[in-house]
């Protein structure tokens, strides 16, 4: 299984996934962890040439193609029925009921949503709609877009959640007050830690993975500049696109026969692998 993370509507970095997926043959799977779309509207004479790494215009200049990679997600999956498998990012929630990003635009999800027209939009909240927001692989991976900081009671919790329904992380350890929560709560809880959390602490990671019968979350969602980081022994941060120099977007790639017991089993070279084999 091929593993790519945060487009954020690049369509060349798109196609080197999609390449790179159909070159591994008929049993390959290809997974891909939310935020494909909203990108930068910089014209690319204009894109800055000093960007820092991690800078959101850091690297190759290209300006926002979320259309062409949501039609050619979906062209692909018709094409692999069953081996395409895409998780809600945040950006992509925010087309259907989470709150509106804005990187790139006051409002992203308006400023794509009028590009593309009603009927486009329509048809593309009910695809953001039916994807899923964690994925477990046998070979002892959890997947999810952003840092799995969830305060999981029982894996049935994840199957409450409603897309309409967002709570916002909180921003401390203190006991949150129960006295005026509400029905579905809870649920609302879990799927802003799901979206928007950057960082995991050890044990709280392996807790979650203990409840889930998993050794190690990988996810994306924040810029790392040289491509990957890796947190205790049980995460996996991966940069694959965005706000990346081409040199250092990477991709991973997982022998879904193998079990992988913690982080040390992903190599790079063999599983964290450059996502441009000769970067121009």
């Amino acid at each position: 299984m091929l593993v790519a993370a945060d487009l954020h509507g690049n369509y060349r970095d798109f196609l080197t996934i999609a390449h790179r997926f159909e070159r591994l043959g008929e049993d390959a799977h290809l997974l891909l962890l939310g935020d494909l779309v909203h990108g930068p509207y910089v014209d690319p004479s204009s894109w800055p040439q000093d960007a820092p790494h991690g800078h959101p215009l850091a690297g190759r200049p290209y300006r926002d193609e979320s259309p062409a990679v949501l039609l050619g997600v979906q062209l692909l999956a018709s094409r692999y029925p069953g081996r395409i498998h895409v998780l809600l990012g945040n950006h992509e929630h925010a087309h259907i009921g989470g709150p509106r990003t804005s990187l790139f635009a006051r409002d992203e999800a308006t400023a794509l949503e009028q590009r593309i027209g009603i009927e486009a939009s329509l048809h593309m909240a009910s695809f953001f709609r039916s994807l899923p927001i964690v994925a477990w692989a046998p070979c002892g991976l959890l997947f999810s877009h952003a840092a799995p900081a969830v305060e999981l009671l029982r894996i049935e919790d994840l199957e409450a959640i409603d897309y309409r329904r967002y709570i916002a992380p909180r921003r401390t350890d203190k006991p949150r007050s129960t006295k005026s929560s509400k029905p579905g709560d809870h649920a609302a809880r879990l799927l802003g830690q799901l979206l928007w959390e950057h960082v995991l602490p050890p044990f709280k990671a392996q807790s979650l993975l203990a409840r889930v019968n998993a050794q190690i979350a990988v996810y994306g969602h924040t810029i790392i500049p040289t491509g990957y980081q890796t947190i205790g022994f049980e995460q996996l941060i991966l940069s694959t696109s965005f706000g990346m120099r081409d040199e250092h977007k990477t991709v991973l790639l997982v022998d879904l026969d193998e079990h992988y017991l913690t982080v040390d089993s992903l190599r790079p070279g063999i599983e964290l692998l450059p996502l441009y084999e000769h970067p121009s």
